[in-house]
């Protein structure tokens, strides 16, 4: 019987992205329009899945739709937050306390289909946030709604610690013992925060950030979301989320991902495939070509390795690239590795060579070669270069379409034809003038 390709590539895929969250500390964000539908189930079997492999879960609550249903006059707001009086503050214990329990019994349940007993997952909660009470806002007093006055991240690291799941609703009590509804993004951000978490995640019944088409954007840096959010309609789940969201970013935290809770599989999609299903937000530009260092030898040795094999590149011990780390640049996207090209810049000449060049092959021909070259070529005339040098055997017609031109080996500063001389390899020599 055959290998399922779909499946092997689904997990060859997927792979990079598990070493990756493994011990990692991931906020997910559940509104309470996903924990009110059937398919609640499905998303618990694939947080207990995350839990499994290593994933630090923080699982935060909501209960905005519960609310609504249980009253009989709708809510008032200001500011984008609920007033909340001592009557509904009863209302909120209430639904936090059967909320939680009802989440507890969803991610009891273990694996459905597991071909043995697994051991069931073990979920820690506690009085983890200390509150204070929002005030005045407009001349409106809030009562008992609060904010965030500080996490105690401590008690929550030694749970995870525990191999435990840490389940909090988005309420908090102040130093005299009151307790305050809290608003559930930043409940979530300040919690990302703390622990320094890698990721916050929030599911709602919104795919994501769109444009004016009303087309999905996959990947924003934090000042395009909020110009796509300023410029055009969005789901009133993102006007929610939003600005909590673009506060941990700006905090450290090191993504911020927002999808819609209620496809099946979602959650799983978006940590572990390249593209995903939702909105990823960063900082800065998801894609980035950086200096390379001393923990990126894997990736070069990996990304080098194939086209070693193909007779395209000299073979390079981790020896030979601890020596010439320095000449190396990466090309990330997401944070992972996908491409990689060095700079080798002769002493007493005006020319440098781009050399070892290379990318995974899910990345050739999206532009990858292209961001590492105008990279290469940057830096270059940053160094006073004028001249660049590539020698290929069997790339000629990529180095000619951007630019470069043959050119004789004796024009190779001497170092380089000493070596190109005793390889024999018989490399075509291209060279581009930089302006």
């Amino acid at each position: 019987m055959k290998p399922e390709p779909s499946f092997v590539a689904a997990f060859r895929e997927a792979a990079p992205y598990i070493h990756y969250l493994h011990g990692k500390t991931v906020v997910l964000v559940v509104g309470s329009h996903i924990l009110q539908a059937a398919y609640f189930t499905a998303l618990a079997q694939d947080i207990a899945l995350l839990s499994s492999l290593g994933v630090r879960i923080v699982l935060v609550h909501g209960v905005r739709d519960f609310l609504e249903q249980d009253r009989a006059t709708p809510s008032q707001y200001c500011r984008g937050y609920r007033i909340t009086d001592a009557a509904m503050l009863e209302e909120v214990k209430r639904l936090c306390g059967a909320v939680r329990l009802n989440i507890e019994a969803a991610l009891g349940m273990g694996f459905l289909h597991a071909p043995a007993h697994t051991a069931k997952l073990s979920i820690a909660g506690g009085n983890f946030i200390s509150a204070k009470p929002l005030g005045v806002l407009d001349g409106v007093d809030m009562q008992f709604t609060g904010q965030v006055r500080k996490i105690d991240s401590e008690a929550i690291t030694r749970c995870l610690n525990n191999n435990q799941l840490v389940l909090v609703s988005p309420v908090g009590h102040s130093l005299g013992g009151i307790t305050y509804n809290l608003s559930l993004p930043e409940t979530a951000a300040a919690l990302a925060l703390a622990l320094n978490a890698e990721k916050l995640v929030f599911l709602n019944r919104a795919a994501g950030i769109v444009n004016q088409n009303g087309t999905l954007l996959r990947n924003l840096s934090a000042e395009e979301a909020q110009r796509y959010a300023n410029e055009h309609p969005q789901h009133e789940d993102i006007v929610r989320v939003l600005p909590a969201a673009l506060d941990a970013l700006a905090g450290g935290v090191h993504r911020v991902q927002i999808i819609d809770g209620t496809a099946d599989g979602s959650l799983l999609c978006e940590l572990f495939t390249r593209h995903g299903l939702g909105t990823a937000l960063a900082h800065t530009s998801f894609t980035r070509v950086r200096p390379a260092v001393a923990r990126d030898i894997p990736d070069l040795m990996q990304l080098i390795e194939p086209l070693v094999r193909s007779g395209i590149l000299l073979p390079r011990t981790r020896d030979d690239l601890e020596s010439h780390i320095r000449e190396f640049f990466v090309a990330e996207y997401d944070e992972l590795v996908y491409g990689c090209a060095a700079l080798k810049v002769f002493q007493d000449s005006d020319a440098a060579e781009i050399s070892c060049l290379a990318v995974t092959d899910n990345a050739r021909g999206k532009g990858c070669g292209d961001l590492l070259l105008n990279h290469i070529e940057e830096n270059a005339r940053q160094r006073g270069i004028t001249r660049l040098f590539a020698l290929t055997t069997r790339t000629a017609d990529w180095f000619s379409e951007r630019g470069f031109l043959p050119a004789s080996p004796d024009e190779l500063p001497a170092e380089r034809l000493r070596q190109y001389t005793d390889n024999k390899r018989q490399s075509k020599v291209f060279v581009k003038k930089l302006g």
